[in-house]
């Protein structure tokens, strides 16, 4: 019998105490739907850094004279990135090559606050919007295997892609990116 007063006594003060910790907790709504920005901010850097180069073989077809291009043998590797919750920016270096020479070089930067929003693509697709910049033309291209892509979309039309082997994974980095977005005040408005 003594037990089981015990056992009820420390049943209702953790009872008590749970609702005293959910009554003086901040109801801001976003940082209650999910983890803190550190945590979110660690996870997408953990996940980034894991990613390794991505390696593909570009096959191009001009529909305009029915011609295929040489096909060209990528890769992009993303390495030290850094996602810091203090500033909400994300800061990475990307190195590409095309056939073993050096394409881009160097480092880059992200600002979540200024982000309004993320698009998720396939390579086709990313391929699709980068060759129609300039305005519609008959070039399609297929990467073999393909990647997926989350582009962060910020003011002033700039976009920021990132990219990923699988779409499980970029899917996945969409959501935690979209989550830090809003905790940094970022997002359309």
């Amino acid at each position: 019998m003594r037990i089981l007063r015990v056992i009820l006594c420390i049943t209702i003060c953790t009872m008590f105490s749970a609702a005293l910790a959910q009554q003086s907790a901040p109801t801001s709504g976003i940082a209650d739907n999910g983890p803190s920005l550190a945590v979110t901010m660690q996870f997408i850097q953990d996940s980034m850094n894991a990613q390794g180069t991505i390696s593909y073989a570009l096959y191009t077809h001009d529909g305009s004279n029915n011609s295929d291009w040489p096909v060209y043998q990528i890769t992009i590797g993303v390495t030290n990135v850094i996602a810091d919750p203090a500033t909400c920016h994300i800061t990475w270096h990307k190195v590409t090559t095309n056939g073993g020479k050096v394409g881009i070089n160097g480092d880059f930067l992200l600002d979540l606050r200024n982000v309004q929003s993320f698009v998720l693509r396939t390579s086709t697709e990313e391929a699709k919007v980068e060759d129609n910049a300039n305005g519609p033309n008959s070039i399609t291209k297929t990467q073999v295997p393909p990647y997926f892509v989350v582009t962060a979309r910020s003011a002033g039309n700039t976009e920021t892609p990132f990219f990923f082997k699988d779409e499980d994974t970029r899917d996945l980095i969409a959501k935690a990116l979209t989550h830090a977005m809003e905790l940094c005040g970022g997002g359309s408005k």
